[in-house]
């Protein structure tokens, strides 16, 4: 290995970690800091200190009556090391080097310092925007790691884990001025035994969404002519007028020109079971509506002419906001067509789009009003996404040729995330199918008679193509729950897990690490220098996160839903596979510090003023970069955990997600991101979809 392909695999450490501190931002990596830093509310002294100047903040906070005396003795003989190794380090590099070093954590930390940890400030200054980097140059096996790579350690037992100091002597290492300055002291909270599988449990009742919501099909096609069907349902007891309500945004382009295309389906099975008198009398006709941030009707009037219908969808616009009113536009079809109902006839919605739409808040009042009016509204939708709120499109610029990763909104599928919202170091952009359509739209269909039909088929424009269809007989048992956000918080807040787990989830929206580095050295020193104590801060919130759950394993073995049981099982795996990329994140830093120090820190493709700039991104890898001994207890414990939600809630979204996790790895690495110098200024550009 080369060293530019080393500096290479340090750079790509970084990215991950910094993209976790900002959940509300859906796209991968930016072209600026993309997510808000966390500052801690004590900032690390700029200047080396002396070791008795040490001493006395350690006293000062308490850590020399937690700590053993050969703790304190090892802490302050490292310092003196670490001041002789940094001799070989460029001089205005010193004092980043030191300020990775971190304080023992002791795990019996109260819930109250954990949100004390939780609470701290973000940095407005590195916000993230919904875009992300273009192509990479990738290596993501470090310079001494390779040994570490593709580390699985299944089956094996899981006593407490320490992240200890490797010191002289110590299985792997080194020595010289290659000796690395990784060196943490943290000790990580130990794992209980591997949680018990709960028998199923039949959770159809009690407000929960019915099988109208679920209605699985494999084509655009297949679910016209379902709809068919249910059009001569209809029209056994009434007239009826079909409004055809279809999302204009630009995702949808190719849904349209697929229900166009199908349309026939739908004239022909009603053409051979409708009879002429019928036909002639008008029984059925049908209108053509199209909405985006606000409502139009592409017919004037309702009509029975398929030709007429088909060269109304064909002139559906683009709405180019990006705003999707999906509320508003129901509302606004059923007050302005409820004067075509009449003794005889009915109104039925057919509601076309791929997103669950923007003023979900509206839901309640939508779903009175389809009720009171007596109007049943189908939908040709998607599956909601997993625990999370948004699905992203890649958009390449055609001149720049830099990637962007617009948002849309399509989940989740409960009134409120029941997931983690970050994937241990970014903001979570795993695009994980829930097999459930968005809550909002799932209440209005169920209560209104309607049906929602999942298309599980993969989109053109999509990042991630991940439209996986589940069977209901398995996802039967983890159906989620359809109420009304208020009655929905109160049944949540009557239980001390899940409002745990509630309260975990926000906790850690907005944390994410810093994941953009400058590649000028000065400006990595200062970088560097705030992210490291971070991510330290991060590391110990984590286990306290741990430690409160496991805290909560009798209520788990006693909570009656089998979808409470799975989020417990998946976020404890969770916390405890993050804490890992924690340590490996500040391995990446101080893998980083070494190279710079040797001179080896540069990129392939260096900074052309006006041309092209470049940053260090750091994402998750497989290859580990911290020394085995000191991670390999809690890569077991997370590799243990991981498994048994798989084990204990197969075939549904948390095994997949479980098996991402093991897929993925628990390291981190460095990558180079090039990226035109007009990149934020061309974001404008951006189609909104």
């Amino acid at each position: 290995m080369t060293d530019r392909d080393s500096s290479i695999t340090l750079a790509d450490t970084v990215a991950d970690t910094y993209a976790l501190a900002n959940p509300s931002s859906p796209g991968p990596p930016t072209s600026v800091e993309p997510s808000p830093l966390l500052v801690p509310r004590t900032t690390p002294a700029a200047e080396p200190a002396e070791p008795g100047g040490l001493l006395e903040r350690m006293h000062e906070t308490g850590l020399t009556t937690t700590l053993p005396a050969w703790g304190v003795s090892a802490i302050v003989h490292f310092l003196l090391l670490s001041v002789l190794a940094m001799a070989t380090i460029a001089p205005h590099l010193q004092r980043t080097t030191r300020s990775i070093d971190a304080a023992p954590f002791d795990p019996r930390l109260s819930g109250q310092q954990t949100e004390e940890m939780l609470s701290i400030l973000a940095d407005p200054a590195e916000v993230e925007r919904d875009q992300a980097v273009g192509p990479v140059s990738t290596s993501l096996v470090p310079s001494g790691a390779s040994g570490f790579a593709g580390l699985t350690t299944t089956g094996l037992p899981t006593p407490a884990a320490e992240l200890t100091n490797r010191g002289p002597g110590a299985p792997g290492a080194v020595s010289g001025s290659d000796q690395p300055r990784f060196k943490l002291g943290m000790q990580l909270s130990s794992m209980a035994s591997v949680l018990p599988t709960q028998p199923a449990l039949d959770l159809n009742a009690g407000g929960k969404i019915a099988g109208n919501v679920t209605q699985e099909t494999g084509s655009i096609g297949e679910a016209l002519d379902q709809l068919a069907r249910e059009i001569l349902r209809h029209l056994e007891q009434n007239k009826l007028t079909v409004v055809w309500l279809f999302d204009e945004s630009g995702s949808m382009r190719d849904d349209q020109q697929a229900i166009k295309d199908k349309f026939d389906r739908v004239a022909s099975e009603l053409n051979l079971n409708l009879d002429a008198d019928r036909q002639s009398a008008g029984a059925l006709n049908h209108l053509v509506v199209g909405f985006g941030v606000s409502l139009h009707y592409e017919l004037s009037k309702p009509t029975s002419d398929l030709d007429e219908i088909s060269r109304a969808i064909d002139r559906l616009p683009v709405d180019e906001t990006g705003i999707e009113n999906t509320m508003g536009a129901l509302q606004q079809v059923i007050s302005s067509c409820s004067r075509l109902m009449t003794r005889d006839r009915k109104l039925m919605i057919v509601l076309v789009t791929d997103e669950s739409g923007d003023d979900g808040g509206e839901v309640e009042d939508t779903r009175r009003l389809a009720m009171s009016k007596h109007v049943p509204i189908y939908v040709i939708g998607r599956q909601s996404m997993f625990g999370y709120d948004r699905a992203h499109l890649l958009y390449i610029d055609p001149v720049t040729g830099d990637h962007y990763w617009p948002a849309i909104h399509r989940g989740p599928e409960t009134a409120f995330p029941e997931t983690l919202q970050w994937d241990g170091l970014h903001e979570r952009r795993d695009e994980q199918p829930s097999g459930f359509a968005p809550y909002e739209l799932a209440r209005i269909v169920k209560d209104s008679g309607g049906i929602y039909f999942l298309l599980p088929s993969e989109e053109n424009t999509r990042v991630h193509q991940r439209e996986k269809a589940y069977s209901m007989r398995t996802l039967k048992e983890y159906v989620p729950d359809s109420r009304s956000r208020d009655e929905y918080l109160k049944q949540r807040n009557t239980s001390e897990l899940r409002r745990t787990l509630a309260e975990i989830i926000e906790q850690t929206r907005g944390v994410d690490y810093k994941r953009h580095f400058p590649v000028d050295l000065s400006e990595l020193e200062t970088a560097i220098g705030k992210a490291a104590p971070l991510a330290q801060q991060r590391l110990k919130s984590l286990m306290a996160m741990e430690d409160r759950l496991r805290s909560l394993k009798f209520a788990r073995d006693h909570e009656p839903e089998r979808r409470w049981q799975a989020h417990y099982d998946l976020i404890l795996a969770q916390i405890v596979t993050y804490q890992i990329q924690a340590y490996e994140y500040l391995a990446c830093l101080d893998e980083m510090v070494t190279l710079a120090g040797q001179g080896k820190l540069v990129p392939e493709k260096p900074q052309v003023a006006g041309e092209r700039k470049s940053e260090w991104v750091l994402d998750h890898a497989r290859p580990m970069k911290a020394p085995k001994h000191e991670t390999e207890k809690k890569v077991a414990e997370a590799t243990a955990l991981l498994q048994a939600v798989i084990s204990k809630h197969p075939k549904t979204p948390w095994a997949d997600l479980a098996q991402d996790e093991l897929d993925r790895g628990f390291g981190v690495a460095r990558r180079e991101w090039s990226y035109n110098p007009k990149y934020t200024e061309r974001n404008r550009l951006v189609p909104k979809y």
